[in-house]
């Protein structure tokens, strides 16, 4: 319907998000012409939140039949359902979709973008060039098992992070006869953040038919920036009609806090008060920033965060796995629990313990319970596909028969001397536009650098806090012996007999442990990356710089001038800086703790090898604050950069389009009778369609 409105899309752009509005609505139906429906649970959440284990755990007993060490090169959406057969589907890279990816690696840009391209194309240097060719042009294929140990080597070639096919693949889809499948499908995603392109693509036409999801966000950085620009880039509009939030890697969150907490019940309670908190500030903001989210989605937003389920995969593991199906971080992460309770709580995990921190009863429960409510979820999404994108429509077809009448009236009102009087107005405007853009972000960057510079400061006087160590007690049994008389005075023969006699005793001494160190280098890593990162989204986040620059170029450009008037500029500036894609900090700081790990093991007794432990933790916080400090420098550096270039980017377009728009009324002006006679012809044909979509939308 809208297609045919397409000529005029440079002149209004809200015939643009009408064609993509009818374009969902027409996937969503070839879905419901299906004979079949299948419930489709999307797993969702960043790179490293633990999605794969989670699955994993889910639905093959712990099995790694999913890849768990997904990296931002090998992440693709992987979709999971029924089949008569246990078979894999894998969809390749297009060649022109390669050629994209090798035209960014070759670029050599220092971005995520970048590098992932980068090490895509390495990867694939492996395979011969005959076998890239044939990958790339045959689309798709299909690669059959006997069983899923079968199908679990051959995922590996295709989606592992040493697959030899891995960096070609773009998604995989596999089929098990399992009759627990039946009736609905699971989507593990890369999320919308993928750095490839093309994938994120991917990500997004499924989007457009998922029915419940279930968000994963690591309970150590909870809801992050990351993560709340998944929340605001998937969910929004996409008819999404239940949603789990789980607080995932609870365990990665107690080895954090635990060693501040008398025992495990209170770190537990701390946490979840904490984190619980943080859902519902983001919440909160979701309805005061609405994020873009419709109405009818906002309840189910609120809802879901304010109620965040914690969950550890690795202690449903421990709890039911038996230890030789453990992973080696597994057994590291198990290890050091014990010694967090044995160390800090006097106390032992027990059984009951890791099934209560995994609450995978809980999780198990919502899974199922989405699976017995497919009927009705599918109903109710079937439902709502007419009404919501109805909805939708109408709000856009609003906006558009108002534009049009502004310029309707525009052109009744105006003649050439006055768009002439326009021109030179806007001249003026010009310069002051491109003025207040570099001016708002130059005052972005700078209070970001400062603010870094502030909090670089503190994070060097909490070093002193974090290079504390706490002295231990520990005890040993040594056993002493000594010679007593046996002789009796009556038995002259037993004159001059001795015998051994053992005594034991209890010797307490003081100890270092280099595993406190280890922890604290790596605590004081985590939090100060995260406060940096956390500072800096705060100054430069799409939602505050989009919203500042809004503000600055619309207060500029309403003026009581008569040679100017802006009212036919506000739309297109909002529309141009909706588009705006602003750059992200993250900081990853790699090893930090060789340095003691190499040179201590055990307890450390000695009052010299104290000393010089004390000594290879404070050189450690020194180089975890070095790092932080270059690694922020870098990419500040980068993000700086690209800010400049969005400056003269935007600047040029937004005068390329006031220019381009004013030439175009002047041309219209000239021919104002032609060209009121079709913008009427226009208003006419969309009110009509604005009639037929209120129509449509009174039958519900």
């Amino acid at each position: 319907m809208f297609n045919s409105l397409n000529q005029w899309n440079n002149t209004f752009p809200q015939i643009q998000a009408l064609v993509e509005i009818e374009k969902d609505l027409q996937a969503k139906k070839v879905r419901w012409e299906q004979e079949e429906q299948k419930l489709s649970i999307g797993i969702m959440g960043q790179v490293k939140a633990g999605k794969s284990s989670f699955l994993n755990a889910l639905l093959f007993a712990g099995k790694p039949i999913l890849p768990e060490a997904a990296t931002p090169k090998t992440a693709n959406l992987t979709k999971i359902s029924y089949g008569d057969v246990f078979a894999l589907r894998v969809e390749y890279y297009t060649e022109k979709e390669w050629q994209e990816i090798q035209h960014i690696a070759q670029s050599g840009a220092d971005t995520v973008e970048g590098k992932v391209s980068q090490e895509l194309i390495t990867m694939a240097s492996k395979l011969n060039t005959d076998e890239i060719h044939r990958c790339l042009s045959v689309g798709s294929e299909s690669i059959y098992a006997d069983d899923l140990n079968g199908l679990q080597g051959i995922l590996n070639q295709y989606t592992g992070n040493d697959g030899c096919y891995t960096p070609l693949v773009k998604s995989t889809e596999f089929t098990l006869p399992i009759d627990d499948l039946k009736g609905f499908e699971v989507v593990d995603t890369p999320g919308m953040n993928d750095p490839v392109a093309s994938r994120t693509q991917k990500t997004r036409e499924y989007m457009a038919n998922c029915d419940v999801v279930f968000f994963l966000s690591r309970s150590s950085q909870f809801l992050d920036k990351s993560d709340d620009e998944l929340l605001r880039d998937q969910l929004p509009n996409k008819g999404v009609k239940r949603l789990v939030l789980v607080a995932g890697q609870f365990d990665s969150a107690i080895l954090d806090d635990g060693y501040d907490r008398d025992s495990l019940a209170e770190t537990e309670k701390n946490l979840k008060t904490r984190l619980t908190r943080i859902a519902v500030t983001k919440a909160n903001e979701i309805v005061d920033g609405k994020m873009g989210v419709a109405d009818n989605q906002q309840a189910l937003l609120v809802e879901s965060l304010s109620n965040p389920v914690f969950a550890s995969t690795f202690a449903y593991g421990f709890a039911s796995w038996p230890e030789d199906a453990w992973t080696q971080t597994m057994h590291h992460v198990h290890n050091e629990l014990l010694e967090l309770a044995e160390d800090e709580w006097e106390a032992e995990i027990t059984q009951q313990d890791w099934l209560r921190l995994a609450n995978f009863d809980v999780l198990k429960q919502a899974f199922e319970q989405a699976k017995l409510d497919r009927i009705e979820l599918l109903a109710h999404q079937k439902r709502s596909i007419l009404p919501d994108s109805y909805n939708r429509m109408n709000v856009q077809l609003l906006n558009l028969v108002e534009a049009i009448k502004q310029r309707i009236e525009f052109l009744q009102s105006k003649d050439l001397a006055d768009i002439e009087k326009e021109q030179k107005g806007c001249e003026t405007k010009i310069t002051s536009i491109a003025s207040v853009l570099s001016f708002t972000l130059a005052k972005a960057r700078n209070n970001a650098q400062q603010q870094a510079s502030e909090l670089l400061s503190q994070l060097k006087q909490d070093q002193i806090s974090f290079s504390q160590l706490t002295t231990r007690t520990g005890s040993r049994t040594e056993e002493r012996s000594r010679e007593v008389s046996c002789s009796t005075w009556y038995k002259p023969w037993t004159w001059g007999d001795t015998r051994t006699v053992y005594s034991t005793y209890t010797i307490s001494y003081a100890y270092l442990n280099p595993h406190d160190a280890i922890e604290q280098v790596n605590r004081y890593g985590a939090q100060s990356a995260q406060q940096i990162v956390s500072a800096f989204g705060k100054l430069i986040s799409s939602d505050v710089l989009k919203l500042n620059l809004k503000k600055a170029l619309l207060n500029e450009l309403d003026t009581k001038s008569e040679d100017f008037d802006p009212t036919l500029f506000k739309a297109m500036l909002e529309n141009a800086l909706s588009q705006l894609v602003l750059p992200r900090l993250d900081i990853q700081l790699g090893d930090t703790t060789s340095l003691i790990s190499a040179n201590f093991s055990g307890e450390v007794t000695n009052s010299s090898d104290m000393q010089n432990l004390r000594s290879h933790l404070n050189k450690a916080l020194e180089q975890v604050l070095g790092k932080i400090q270059s690694e922020f420098e870098k990419q500040f550096g980068l993000v700086v950069n690209q800010l400049k270039e969005i400056e003269m980017t935007l600047s040029q377009s937004l005068i390329q389009n006031i220019q381009q728009q004013l030439a175009d009324m002047k041309e219209q002006v000239i021919n104002k009778k032609d060209e009121i006679s079709r913008f009427d012809t226009l208003l006419s044909r969309v009110v009509v369609m604005q009639q037929d979509v209120d129509k449509k939308l009174a039958t519900f």
